[in-house]
């Protein structure tokens, strides 16, 4: 076999870096390729503003057969406001020495920063791309779903990570999701918050919005880590635009406060990997028919409206317009202990983790 060599990827390997993604993964089916600019401008340094990243590249005999990430965010920090590792951007063929190399490498340049702790995969924070799909290989991938191959879990056991944070996804159908409605419809009818959708998709008008709540819906979420506006304009500034009706909905106190929302995504699927990583055709299949599957990707409230039918009425609008949507597949990804009880009839279809190390 070639011998391995492991070593820092200079600013003139970055495209080789980004590009490898697609090099190892791109005979996958569930294999999405990211925007390459927006990638390229992550691995850069726009994932940790502020913060540090070095990316390394494995190479055997000349030829790249891996990657990793080691980066320090300066807001993202440990139970004793250490600052708090992170290993991301990974891939990797089944190379077990050469994962192996990685994960040490990446993990040495944070220790030698000072970082007692790592979590990984994760490519600046939980605002980015984060965690590995443990269980569910069998199912039919979604659109923005932490998609990896079962040999990445080998690949962080064998180098001391162990999940620190887990989630799963519960996918259904039509009859299901209409009696999860009408259930949480139940729970909700003395709700003191009423549910508001958000039908404005000027992102002038809504980003300012939904930032206001960020820190207070998600502070205490594994890996997250305030980030301004105009961090949340370029992340989720595409997506909003391209929202159908009925798919944001907040949640206003009896003051007119904002205290929460919600929104789900139409499993463009399909559209987007057709996109090859070019973010120029984004958008284009609007107008069209919506795809037979949708995701409710997110639920983030405040803690004054935690309560369970504040939650309940944000599930029961959303399952409602998914259903007069047209919908046939509904995802409830990424759900949290902590939510499971409003989803606790339905089976999880997959499992992910988030896993952690000391150093």
């Amino acid at each position: 076999m070639p011998e391995l060599r492991v070593a820092p990827a200079g600013p003139g390997e970055l495209e080789a870096f980004v590009d490898l993604a697609a090099a190892l993964r791109g005979g996958d089916p569930d294999f999405i390729p990211p925007f390459r600019a927006s990638a390229l401008g992550e691995v850069a340094g726009a994932a940790v503003p502020g913060g540090a990243i070095q990316p390394y590249l494995a190479r055997r005999g000349g030829t790249p057969v891996g990657r990793v990430a080691a980066l320090v965010h300066p807001r993202l920090l440990d139970e004793a406001g250490r600052a708090l590792g992170q290993v991301g951007f990974y891939e990797c063929a089944d190379d077990p020495e050469a994962a192996a190399a990685l994960l040490a490498a990446a993990t040495g340049w944070l220790r030698a920063r000072g970082c007692a702790r790592a979590v990984g995969p994760m490519n600046g924070g939980a605002h980015r791309a984060y965690r590995l799909l443990t269980h569910g290989f069998d199912t039919d991938p979604y659109l923005t779903e932490p998609r990896t191959p079962p040999r990445y879990v080998d690949h962080f056991e064998a180098a001391g990570f162990a999940p620190v944070f887990r989630w799963t996804a519960h996918e259904q159908g039509r009859d299901a999701v209409a009696a999860l409605a009408r259930t949480m419809a139940h729970v909700a009818r003395r709700a003191p918050w009423r549910i508001e959708p958000l039908e404005d998709r000027d992102p002038a008008a809504v980003l300012p919005r939904l930032h206001a709540l960020l820190d207070r819906a998600w502070a205490g979420y594994p890996g997250y880590v305030p980030f301004p506006l105009d961090e949340l304009a370029r992340l989720f500034g595409p997506l909003l635009v391209v929202l159908p009706p009925r798919h944001l909905q907040l949640v206003v106190d009896a003051g007119g406060r904002d205290v929460g929302f919600g929104y789900m995504l139409p499993d463009w699927i399909d559209e987007v990997r057709a996109l090859s990583g070019e973010a120029a055709g984004w958008g284009r299949w609007m107008g069209g028919p919506l795809p037979r599957r949708v995701v409710f990707h997110t639920v983030a409230v405040a803690p004054e409206a935690r309560s369970g039918a504040a939650v309940a009425g944000l599930v029961a609008a959303g399952c409602r317009d998914a259903l007069d949507a047209g919908y046939e597949r509904f995802v409830f990804a990424l759900t949290r202990a902590d939510f499971r009880a409003h989803v606790r009839r339905f089976p999880a279809t997959r499992c992910y983790a988030l896993y952690g190390r000391e150093l």
